[in-house]
């Protein structure tokens, strides 16, 4: 086994643990994938009985609102976790769920760890106008970004970095201690970005999901998108 299956394994239990034991479920499946600087938890099959109610209901805020107090209390503690699972300092974290689709994802950045390998382009990416796309997408939620990097984790997993995307209104709104409001008011019109754009023909895939998440003192976000794999 390689040192990144093991860092793979070793994430995959420290996450079903933490989950269960601040959620009381695990999920059905939990998929790590570890490119320095970003280490990805995807979840899938994850939704405990108590919130099923709300989702059949369309009360998806309740829930997404419930799990962002209870990452944001236990950040610093699920970072810890995860330096002593493998050995890395992690700076930040940053999470999203699909209450529809019973999925979720983690994604930790490394501290003082810069970009270091080639994040290559898959073949059949129209690069230009995906580009294009996620900035006018910004544009139309909140504003252009001062800095928008790509990044292919592998060929089916694309990490977006934005920095510098918040208007004036909404960092007037979290000096009005109003974050996570204008967390759950933001996520929806990030993920509008699926209908709005033919992202299929630009990316040679379908989306089969996206997740956004910011930290807003930083003014950055991270939108991961998941594409359909040819055998899938």
């Amino acid at each position: 086994m390689t040192e990144k299956q093991t860092i793979q394994s070793l994430v995959t239990l420290f996450a079903e643990k933490f989950l269960e034991e601040h959620f009381g479920e695990t999920p059905d499946k939990t998929t790590v994938t570890f490119r320095p600087p970003f280490l990805l938890i995807h979840l899938s099959g994850f939704l405990m009985p108590s919130e099923e109610i709300f989702v059949e209901k369309g009360n998806l805020d309740n829930v997404l609102k419930t799990r962002d107090i209870i990452i944001d209390s236990e950040k610093d503690q699920f970072l810890k976790g995860l330096q002593e699972h493998t050995g890395q300092n992690f700076r930040d974290l940053y999470a999203d769920w699909n209450l529809t689709k019973r999925s979720g994802v983690f994604i930790a950045v490394m501290e003082n760890v810069h970009p270091t390998d080639v994040f290559h382009w898959p073949q059949g990416v129209q690069e230009d106008t995906l580009r294009e796309i996620i900035i006018l997408n910004s544009i139309r939620t909140q504003k252009k970004p001062d800095q928008t990097n790509f990044y292919w984790l592998d060929e089916h997993i694309l990490l977006v970095e934005r920095i510098g995307i918040l208007i004036d209104i909404e960092k007037q709104l979290l000096k009005n201690g109003l974050a996570e409001e204008l967390r759950l008011a933001k996520r929806p019109m990030e993920q509008r970005i699926i209908e709005l754009f033919n992202l299929e023909s630009i990316l040679n895939s379908t989306v089969q999901e996206l997740f956004v998440d910011w930290n807003f003192q930083q003014d950055l976000s991270y939108m991961l998108l998941l594409l359909k794999k040819q055998d899938e």
